[in-house]
């Protein structure tokens, strides 16, 4: 037996009551447990130690059922957890092992004990990355540690033998394989009788980044992959798109579902990633070392999905030994990202006489520099695989609205709309953060295929229904209908198919999330955000739907999952530092919840649901009232307040009297950030406290619930009619009482090509919503009238935290002006009850005396807590690829109705008219 099972026998043999208690009391996040565990102690301990003898002779059996008895009880007792995941990885199962040990770290990140759990487990699972950070991580606790000293040996042995280790070779097959083809604005198939068949595309978005994980942090090989292209066939979609190469397991798992399932198969868009290229402007897409890279990923794309390939360990990139071959199921590449519009444009100010291309298998004819770029990046992807595998399918590159190939008269350069504005008699707008729309486009219609390339040429584009504006305002698009309606949406993609002609144009991401926050409004409730998850569910379904009618070929909806990395324009500044964003779901950032899988945070099994119930609340209380109400005055009476929080949401419990909204509203201030800053008092009542407040909710009923910020340390500002950053965002003493709603500007205004002024629309972001949360996802808060419980959940922004996990909260910098964090030490909360009939008159409060108002404190984290759901937006995907089938549309060509004008494309740079 090594010396890691002797350390760990010992520690469970020998562990009493005093030792358990201390344990779960020093533990992060278990000041709510150890109370209701404190008095089974000596029996739970009991239940460890027998665990640990029983694991000890080989028991496996037993010393499971004596570490569950214990979880039972106390679910994250470390000990018990601790045995239950060792028995896993006894077992060899892997999955298990890895899930339990996890869950240690994410109560207490430096147990050791987990910490070499998981670095075998990972080990063993061929997740060899993971396995080296995990016994690196050890030695810096324990430099001489034997175990890790040796699996990092073993690492290095086994990555050098990959290394070492030649790419399995594939013969060359005689004649051209066509694994699909694009005919008529549609894709195709072989039907298995020497023919094809139409197909039409129903897919998924596939980003695989987990809580806490960098997008290059792929899952491990632990069944992850094979749950969701299982999952994502199940939905009846028949595509998964990737954006960037993913480690040999995931490519394993598809091949073998599609051996499995020969009959719905699950296809392959592959895509090869790259960043921007380096240097300053002008001369970005012609370095030459930056090409190289971008060459070397579309070789390593195609090798990897034929099955032959090694790639070494590279930062930010998979590696693995890959032998599955996956090309009969490649539908399609897709290349690049979506290019920034200013790139666009300086190129092509660099190449003006770059405007053609004759590649062997790809021609460009009359295009800009980019064109012609990107035309010749197909063309080397197209040869390649024809030189090395005699293979093709379909290609393309990625597009987005604001560089497609149509002109909108609705929007503006930033150059037309200075103007325009000083036509006006008006300043600049120095406060527009965008990129310059429809100042240049790139048309794939402009690519053509030679006639050694049989499979052909499509369009793709990532086109949401509320961004950019010209989406939102055109009125033609406005007065579009599709058979299920109006729909603005669905007049941008008519016009766009139509000006393809007979390419197929897929739309390769749409969709809308489930995010508390909004970061656009479109007129028809389509927004970029602010949707609970049923009304996420129907906008996908009606935005597939539209996709389908207006005749593109296929729609691929973004995303799989729930990642929390992503960042948004309107939350980006108050996400700091932006490294740790990863760590904590942010309910504001649209980026972050378009997912089919929702990635929930905190436990499953503790978490809190608004219902105005307090069975799922097992927290102590912050405060609880000595004094009992008198008779006629229940509803002013201030029963106890309790606080919780996860890796997403501040949850707060205030138990009143009898609720009676005539005669009783309730006030909570909440100093975040040093006592003797923010405002010493409260509205209405004027009452003083003797700690400052930086928030003040108002619970006044259920259609008047909402926090308010204090004034000084609002984020913006109005100047000019123009809402602005109210630098240099920081708390300020005072006793003014006056607390302002957070309104946050979603859509600037702007002036069109047309001169028609648009207004800005801007919504009160800490507007709080009274329901279940059985029947919205959005629900902000609930009050139970006959128990008198009433719940609400803050998520972290809406308190100015830029980082929950380090107890990062808004505190600008004085000389800069810019956005920066100090570490707080806890929230302060004093709560009080009002008569709104007499506001002067104080009901109650908590706590009852100033010298009791305490710090309410939680622990950073460096591995987050999360669980997976799936949302509404996956059964009823289900039910709409399935009726929607394979069989493409044949929607018309012309789409003049919807229009002022149609098929037009954007001046080129050297148009005397611009």
């Amino acid at each position: 037996m090594t010396s890691w099972f002797r350390r760990v026998t010992a520690r469970a043999v020998h562990v009493g009551a005093l030792t358990l208690v201390s344990t779960l009391a020093a533990t992060p996040a278990y000041g709510q447990v150890a109370a209701e565990c404190a008095p089974l102690s000596r029996k739970l301990a009991d239940h460890v130690e027998s665990g640990w003898m029983h694991y000890r002779r080989a028991s496996l059996d037993s010393a499971d059922a004596a570490f569950r008895r214990v979880i039972a009880v106390c679910p994250d007792e470390i000990g018990a957890n601790n045995g239950a995941a060792y028995v896993a990885l006894r077992r060899e199962s892997l999955t298990g092992a890895r899930r339990l040990f996890e869950r240690i770290l994410a109560i207490a990140p430096a147990d050791y004990d987990a910490l070499v759990g998981l670095g075998l487990t990972t080990f063993h699972s061929g997740d060899l990355g993971m396995s080296r950070r995990l016994f690196t991580r050890i030695l810096a606790i324990a430099p001489s540690d034997s175990t890790s000293l040796l699996h990092l040996q073993r690492i290095r042995d086994a990555e050098a033998a990959t290394a070492q280790q030649a790419a399995p070779r594939r013969a060359r097959p005689a004649r051209t394989v066509v694994a699909a083809r694009v005919r008529n604005r549609r894709f195709e198939i072989p039907d298995g009788r020497g023919g094809w068949r139409p197909m039409w595309i129903a897919g998924v978005n596939l980003g695989a980044a987990l809580p806490g994980k960098h997008p290059s942090d792929f899952p491990p090989n632990d069944g992850t992959y094979e749950y969701w292209v299982e999952l994502f066939a199940r939905m009846n979609s028949n595509v998964i798109r990737l954006y960037t190469t993913h480690p040999p397991h995931f490519y394993q798992a598809v091949r073998r579902w599609n051996l499995a399932h020969p009959q719905r198969p699950i296809w392959l868009i592959h895509g090869v990633w790259t960043e921007l290229p380096p240097g300053a402007h002008e001369e970005r897409y012609d370095d030459s070392a930056w090409n190289d890279e971008f060459r070397a990923e579309t070789r390593h794309v195609v090798d990897l999905l034929h099955g032959s390939a090694s790639l070494p360990e590279r930062p930010g990139h998979a590696s693995g030994y890959y032998d599955a071959d996956v090309s009969q199921w490649v539908l399609a590449y897709i290349i690049g990202r979506e290019w920034e519009p200013y790139s666009v444009v300086e190129y092509a100010k660099l190449h003006p006489k770059q405007t053609n291309l004759n590649g062997r298998y790809v021609r460009v004819t009359g295009g800009h520099a980019l064109d012609v770029w990107l035309g010749r990046a197909l063309d080397y992807l197209v040869a390649y695989e024809m030189e090395r595998y005699n293979a093709q399918r379909p290609v393309a590159y990625t597009n987005w609205p604001p560089l497609d190939p149509l002109r909108h008269i609705t929007e503006s350069t930033k150059e037309e709309e200075a103007a325009l504005r000083a036509a006006r008699g008006e300043k600049p707008d120095t406060s527009v953060r965008e990129y310059d729309n429809d100042a240049i486009g790139l048309d794939a219609r402009l690519t053509h295929a030679t006639p050694a390339f049989r499979a052909g040429i499509f369009a793709s584009y990532h086109a949401y229904p509320y961004y950019p504006d010209f989406m939102v305002l055109d009125p033609g698009y406005g007065r579009a209908t599709s058979p299920d309606g109006p729909s603005a949406y669905y007049g941008y993609l008519r016009e766009l198919v139509a000006h393809h002609g007979d390419m197929p144009v897929v739309i390769s991401e749409y969709g809308v999330p489930s995010s508390r926050g909004m970061a656009h409004k479109q007129p028809q409730g389509w927004d970029h955000g602010g949707h609970d998850e049923r009304a996420q569910a129907d906008i996908d379904a009606r935005l597939t739907r539209d996709i389908h009618a207006a005749g593109a070929a296929g729609a691929v909806l973004f995303a799989a999952i729930d990642e929390w990395f992503k960042k948004n324009w309107i939350v980006i500044d108050f996400e700091q530092p932006l490294e740790r964003n990863r760590l904590w779901l942010n309910a504001l950032d649209a980026e972050q919840n378009y997912g089919i899988v929702a990635m929930r945070a905190g436990v499953r099994d503790s978490a809190v649901t608004i219902d105005g119930r307090a069975d799922d609340w097992r927290a102590e209380p912050l405060y609880r009232s000595e004094a009992t109400a008198t008779q006629g005055a229940e509803p002013l009476h201030l029963r106890a307040l309790t606080v919780r929080s996860d890796e997403a949401y501040v949850y707060l419990r205030l138990d009143v009297g009898r609720i009676d909204w005539s005669r009783a509203n309730y006030l909570i201030g909440i100093d975040t950030y040093r006592p003797e800053l923010g405002d010493t008092r409260f509205p209405y009542t004027g009452t003083r406290s003797p700690v400052g407040f930086e928030f003040m909710l108002e619970l006044r009923g259920p259609d008047a619930g909402r926090l308010l910020v204090d004034s000084p340390y609002n984020l913006y500002r109005v100047v000019d009619s123009v809402r602005v950053q109210n630098r240099p965002f920081r708390t300020e003493p005072n006793e003014d009482g006056r607390y302002d709603s957070l309104f946050v500007t979603s859509n600037r205004r702007r002036i069109g090509r047309n001169r028609v002024v648009y207004p800005a629309y801007q919504y009160d972001r800490n507007l709080l919503r009274h329901a279940r949360q059985t029947e919205t996802t959005l629900a902000d808060w609930y009050a139970d009238t006959l128990s008198g419980v009433i719940e609400i959940r803050l998520a972290w922004g809406m308190l100015h935290v830029l980082d929950p996990s380090s107890r990062s909260v808004l505190y600008g910098d004085a000389v800069s002006g810019d956005v920066a964090g100090k570490r707080t030490d806890g929230f302060r909360f004093v709560v009080v009850s009002f008569d709104p009939r007499e506001p002067t008159t104080l009901g109650e409060r908590l706590p009852g005396n100033d010298s009791a108002i305490r710090t309410w404190v939680w622990h950073p984290w460096e591995e987050p807590r999360w669980y997976a759901e799936l949302k509404p937006v996956f059964a009823t995907m289900q039910a709409v690829f399935a009726a929607l089938g394979e069989a493409p549309p044949q929607a018309p060509l012309t789409n003049r109705a919807t229009r002022y004008r149609s098929g037009t494309r954007p001046p080129r740079l050297n148009d005397p008219k611009r």
